[in-house]
């Protein structure tokens, strides 16, 4: 498939899912703040809605179908899964008989975030008819180490358990501190979460993870985790993803892919 059928392909799914009316795809939204590049972390506006990226999201999680989403770093994307879950909930809802799961936040996200402006800013324009589906959380983030590599951390991450993550933030202007020296404000320096690593023993199998760019801090979490995952690197288009393979817990850890 070219470019130009990709392309085609994108616009035929966002038409059949209703997703054009979620976002103004062609839209340069501008806060009057002057953009600037994302490596110097001092974007301030939303990224132009990738059609590659958000069809991505939205069908991995319809095909999964995902009960609770954690994003790290909120944008279009937070529309897009918010509108995959809500539709993976109608699906739940038509089953004649529903599983018994332990989870009390079915069908919620929770995005993220260090900046709050990208918050108020996204509130804005976040469709009505799923707001409700979001729990939007504000967090610093400072550096720190594993095991003696530098990284840093969220430090108020959302108390839960989540069947699908989106690593997709921070900034590396928004990590704060400096050890022996380094700091995440040189530009050189590529950003490095190390909260996956933190909540690693607590995954529940079957627990998909999906890293946009952030191709260093992929292989660092590769590095690093000490479970079982089938990991995948998309080089076109820079997309890590990560799946817990394990057995089962028991009867309550389901997937929702188990029974819809």
């Amino acid at each position: 498939m070219n470019r130009q059928e990709e392309y085609e392909d994108h616009r035929a799914y966002i038409e059949s899912e209703g997703l054009d009316k979620l976002i103004d795809w062609q839209e340069n939204i501008d806060y009057e703040m002057k953009p600037t590049d994302t490596v110097s972390g001092e974007l301030n506006i939303p990224f132009p809605a990738e059609p590659a990226d958000l069809v991505r999201l939205h069908k991995l999680i319809r095909k999964r179908k995902c009960f609770t989403v954690l994003e790290f770093g909120l944008g279009y994307s937070t529309i897009i899964m918010a509108d995959a879950l809500q539709k993976n909930q109608e699906d739940w809802n038509q089953l004649r008989q529903k599983p018994e799961i332990r989870n009390r936040f079915m069908f919620q996200l929770f995005s993220l975030e260090a900046s709050q402006t990208w918050v108020e800013n996204l509130k804005l324009r976040f469709p009505s008819q799923l707001i409700d589906r979001v729990r939007f959380q504000l967090s610093d983030v400072e550096i720190g180490a594993f095991n003696g590599q530098l990284c840093h951390y969220y430090t108020n991450i959302p108390d839960v358990v989540a069947d699908f993550i989106y690593l997709d933030g921070p900034s590396p202007k928004d990590v704060k501190g400096k050890i022996n020296g380094l700091s995440f404000q040189c530009e050189e320096r590529t950003v490095m979460s190390g909260d996956l690593l933190l909540m690693e023993s607590t995954f529940l199998p079957g627990t998909f993870i999906i890293i946009d760019g952030r191709t260093n801090n992929a292989r660092f979490l590769k590095r690093n985790f000490s479970r079982n995952y089938e990991v995948a690197w998309d080089r076109e288009n820079d997309i890590t993803t990560f799946e817990l393979i394990e057995e089962r817990l028991g009867k309550y850890n389901l997937l929702g892919s188990d029974f819809c």
